[in-house]
């Protein structure tokens, strides 16, 4: 019952992304969609997505000595060695440091282009405002 809920919670998340995904394309709001939208569905993706596929290949493949999915998340966001892993050592490393790097992705960027807009916009209007003759 508990994996099926993971599952069912994670795609739940996954098609919210992808209304956040269709809403930033019908405002054509290209910074929600390359500084929010693409590291949220990566981070999704590479940290939760991998859970829920450790979880399937564990349903549908049988294996003699099955791997904690708990113990090699843990492993996974911990930087830790895991000693049973289902997957090799490298692919949940890989995967985690993508993670990593998406977050600063998510978070720098679209604070620093709305403030570059929001300077562009005040120095366009200051240089109106200057340019109508008073009197």
């Amino acid at each position: 019952k508990m994996k099926v809920s993971v599952i069912l919670g994670v795609s739940q998340m996954i098609v919210g992304l992808l209304l956040r995904f269709a809403n930033a394309i019908h405002e054509n709001s290209k910074v929600d969609f390359l500084c929010e939208c693409v590291p949220m569905m990566v981070f999704m993706l590479c940290f939760f997505g991998f859970m829920d596929y450790m979880i399937l290949y564990k349903w549908v493949n049988a294996i003699d000595n099955p791997p904690s999915i708990i113990n090699s998340m843990i492993a996974m966001a911990m930087w830790g060695e895991d000693t049973n892993p289902m997957l090799g050592a490298t692919l949940p490393k890989v995967l985690m440091a993508v993670c990593m790097l998406s977050v600063p992705c998510m978070l720098i960027p679209k604070p620093l282009v709305k403030y570059l807009q929001h300077r562009h916009r005040q120095s366009h209007s200051y240089a109106q405002i200057g340019a109508v003759p008073l009197g």
